[in-house]
């Protein structure tokens, strides 16, 4: 479980968080929803601990993230940030055994390799392992990306917009295999999406934020409908049910 709480952030005399307070059960995919600036990257930067909590309290099972060493957290917590600065002179399946690090410390063993192997077939990355880094489009780079955090095999996983340059079909396919971590192997998969109706359709809970604060959290059924979308973007659309979840259409 992921417990969050009385967390706030400053960035000079500007609120960035305020008062965050989220209680997250294992095994789900959770979307951060919310404009631009609403500080769901701010979060994810706190709760993997790249930046310091300033006030309040995270925890991951119990963990809580100022106490526990880096090795036992890089062991529990992997991130995705929305910037990224590998050396692309580095291959794919360099970049996929790089995630295996905390285990390995430099030494592969078999069981590194295999996961990588594992990995490389989930996410259809077979043509591009021997390929360097800044010979990728931006949709196969991300896609590397992405796999390089599954390797690292934690049982929680923040993605700061990670469906960034994919195409309709990649974005759908990384969707289903978040889903499958989730129920499949009771990873907690938190994201952070642009796209409201990828959120609608895939994921178990949404949380909504902004200006810093969460305004609702709930199943998609629950929480997301024309007048929350409203609040939230200032918009007005219309709200479809499709087995269950809702689709977002923009009437405008």
């Amino acid at each position: 479980m992921i417990i969050v709480s009385n967390v706030s952030h400053h960035i000079g005399r500007y609120a960035i968080l305020k008062d965050i307070n989220l209680s997250l059960d294992r095994g789900q995919v959770v979307a951060l929803i919310g404009p631009n600036g609403a500080g769901k990257s701010t979060l994810f930067s706190l709760m993997s601990r790249l930046t310091p909590l300033q006030s309040g309290s995270i925890g991951f099972d119990g963990l809580d993230i100022t106490t526990t060493p880096s090795q036992t957290l890089a062991k529990t917590v992997a991130l995705l940030a929305q910037e990224n600065y590998l050396q692309g002179r580095l291959r794919v399946e360099e970049l996929l055994m790089f995630g295996r690090y905390p285990y390995h410390q430099g030494r592969p063993s078999e069981k590194d390799k295999q996961i990588v192997e594992s990995v490389v077939a989930r996410f259809e990355l077979e043509s591009l392992t021997k390929r360097y880094l800044s010979t990728l489009s931006g949709g196969q780079r991300q896609r590397a990306l992405v796999a390089m955090i599954v390797c690292q095999d934690t049982p929680y996983l923040l993605l700061d917009e990670p469906l960034n340059n994919l195409d309709m079909y990649h974005a759908g396919q990384l969707m289903r295999l978040l889903c499958s971590l989730a129920q499949e192997e009771n990873k907690t998969v938190v994201i952070v999406l642009h796209d409201i109706n990828h959120a609608a359709q895939f994921a178990d809970t949404v949380v909504m934020m902004k200006a810093g604060q969460v305004i609702q959290t709930g199943h998609p059924a629950e929480v997301i409908n024309r007048e929350s979308i409203s609040a939230l973007y200032g918009i007005d659309v219309t709200v479809l049910d499709y087995n269950g979840r809702p689709v977002i259409v923009d009437t405008r």
